[in-house]
Parts: C-alpha cells; sequence; structure tokens
C-alpha cells in the first residue's frame, strides 16, 4: 500500500512535527482540521491556528518499502483556513 508522508509545520517554532504515514491527503487534511478544531486548554493547535500548516512530503510504499520524496513539500491545508470559528 501506498501511503502519503505529512507533517504539520508550527511557524512559530520554524520546525515540522513527527512525519505521519496516512491513506491519502484527504485523511490528511480531515485528521489536521480535526486538531485545530478541538477545544482543549494544552492543545496549540486550536490556541494558535495561524502558526500551523500541513505539508505533504511524498509516498511511502509499505510493501517495497521505498520513499518517493517531492523536492520541496506541498503545502496542503493552513490551520487558519481549517479553523472553525463560532
Amino acid at each position: 500500500m501506498k501511503l502519503n508522508i505529512c507533517s504539520v509545520k508550527d511557524r512559530a517554532a520554524d520546525a515540522y512535527g513527527r512525519p505521519m504515514f496516512v491513506p491519502s491527503t484527504g485523511v490528511a487534511i480531515r485528521s489536521f482540521s480535526d486538531e485545530v478544531n478541538r477545544q482543549a486548554e494544552d492543545n496549540q493547535l486550536y490556541n494558535h491556528p495561524d502558526d500551523f500548516d500541513l505539508y505533504e512530503f511524498g509516498i511511502f510504499d509499505d510493501n517495497s518499502g521505498m520513499f518517493e520524496l517531492y523536492e520541496q513539500p506541498k503545502l496542503l491545508s493552513l490551520g487558519k483556513q481549517v479553523k472553525v470559528t463560532t
């Protein structure tokens, strides 16, 4: 199975988080959106959505163990784009 390699970048820290492997970019965006909107005092993505963005780095094939990495990370979503305001 081919899995997309994605990571959340913290622009305030200028660092990417631990990569996650997901079956599609849609799943990655949904997960990111859910976390940005998960209200909790200790949830930095909820408290500072403007500081976080979701990127895709390439594909991992779990049958062959091979990575196909992009030349540059692809921006999938901005935290402020998916934040729901009430």
